[in-house]
C-alpha cells in the first residue's frame, strides 16, 4: 500500500506563504487611509465637493465613465455587494455522484522528503492543510489512493470523471461547497507542474490527485499522477436592489445644458441624449461623476434629456428640459 504521493511540493509551499505574504501586505497598505483633497470643484448647482479635477484617474479614461483613484475603493466594495459571499470550509467529506464515492477527509501535510502525504486508510482522502481551504481563491489540495494490495482504492474510478461533472464538499458544520470539472492531466511523477497544482490562481479550484499508469512491481510505484482540475460552481451574481435617481433640473441656456447632481453613492455617470424627428433618443454625450454637470450642445432649440448610470450599469429614466 501506497504511504505518499511522491510530488514533491516543498516549492510550493514557499510559493504559496510568499504569494500569502504579499496579499497581506498589499491589503494592509490598501486599508491605510487616503489623504484627503482639499482642493474643490465648486459647481453653481449644488453639486458635491468632488475635488479637483485633475486628480489621478484611477480607470482608463477610455471608459464610458472614468473613476478618480481616490473613489476607486467606493465604488469597487458597493459592485462588490452583487457578488454573492462565498464561505471557504474546512473540508470533512467529499461526495462525487457521478462515481458513487462518498468518503471522509483528513488534514494532512508534508512528508520529511518534501511530498504531499497520503492517509493510511485507503478509502480516506487528505486534504493539504498547509494550502487554502475549499472555497478561497487559489488551489486547495485533495490527494486518495487509487488502489492497495486488497484491491481499488477510494480514487480507482477518478480517471472516469468528465467535464462538468460535480464534486460536493462538505465542512464541519455541514455545509457544502460544488465544484466542477474543467479537465483531467496525467504528469509523469517527477514532471508534475508544481505551481499549477499547488500554487496561487484568481479563481476558487479545487484539484483532486492519485496515482495512474502501470503499476512497477520492482519499485512499488506507480510512475504518474493524475490530477482532476475543477473550478467552484458560484451563485449567479444578485443585481444591486437599487435604481438610479434621474437628475433634477435639467436646463438650457443659449447652447448650455446642465442638470443637478444626483447624490446617490452609486452613481458613477451621466448620459446626455437629444431626441430626434423619428421620436429616438441619440447619445450626444457621457459624463462622469465628478465632472461638472453641463455640456455644450450645437441645437439650443433641441429637446434633450438625461439620464443618471450606476455602478452596476442601471440607468434612471430620462430627465427632460425643466420648463
Amino acid at each position: 500500500m501506497m504511504k505518499k504521493i511522491s510530488i514533491t511540493i516543498g516549492l510550493a509551499l514557499t510559493v504559496f506563504l510568499i504569494s500569502y505574504g504579499v496579499i497581506l501586505a498589499n491589503e494592509n497598505f490598501k486599508a491605510q487611509p487616503e489623504p484627503k483633497s482639499t482642493e474643490e470643484n465648486s459647481q453653481s448647482q449644488g453639486d458635491e465637493k468632488l475635488g479637483s479635477l485633475t486628480e489621478k484617474i484611477a480607470k482608463n479614461t477610455d471608459e464610458e465613465f472614468p473613476i478618480l483613484e481616490r473613489d476607486q475603493k467606493k465604488f469597487e466594495e458597493l459592485a462588490v455587494v452583487q457578488e454573492p459571499d462565498v464561505e471557504p470550509l474546512t473540508p470533512v467529506a467529499l461526495t462525487i455522484p457521478s462515481l458513487d464515492i462518498n468518503a471522509d477527509i483528513i488534514n494532512v501535510g508534508l512528508l520529511d522528503d518534501g511530498a504531499m502525504e497520503v492517509p493510511e486508510n485507503v478509502n480516506e482522502i487528505g486534504w493539504f492543510e498547509p494550502g487554502v481551504k475549499p472555497g478561497q481563491i487559489g488551489n486547495a489540495v485533495l490527494a486518495g489512493h487509487v488502489d492497495s494490495y486488497e484491491g481499488p482504492a477510494i480514487f480507482f474510478n477518478l480517471r472516469d470523471l468528465q467535464e462538468g461533472d460535480e464534486i460536493i464538499v462538505t465542512g464541519e458544520k455541514g455545509e457544502e461547497l460544488t465544484f466542477a470539472v474543467t479537465s483531467l492531466e496525467s504528469y509523469a511523477t517527477d514532471e508534475a507542474p508544481i505551481e499549477k497544482i499547488f500554487g496561487t490562481s484568481d479563481s476558487r479550484n479545487l484539484n483532486l490527485i492519485t496515482c495512474t499508469g502501470s503499476f512497477n512491481r520492482d519499485s512499488g510505484e506507480y510512475p504518474d499522477r493524475l490530477v482532476v482540475y475543477t473550478e467552484l460552481v458560484e451563485d449567479e451574481p444578485e443585481e444591486l436592489e437599487y435604481t438610479p435617481t434621474p437628475p433634477e433640473n435639467v436646463e438650457i441656456s443659449g447652447t448650455q445644458l446642465s442638470w443637478h447632481a444626483v447624490r446617490d453613492l452609486e452613481v458613477v455617470g451621466y448620459r446626455v441624449y437629444e431626441e430626434l424627428e423619428d421620436g429616438s433618443k441619440d447619445l450626444i454625450d457621457s459624463i462622469s461623476y465628478f465632472e461638472r454637470k453641463s455640456i455644450t450642445v450645437d441645437n439650443d432649440a433641441g429637446s434633450y434629456s438625461v439620464t443618471s448610470v450606476s455602478v452596476d450599469g442601471k440607468e434612471s429614466e430620462h430627465a427632460q428640459i425643466s420648463n
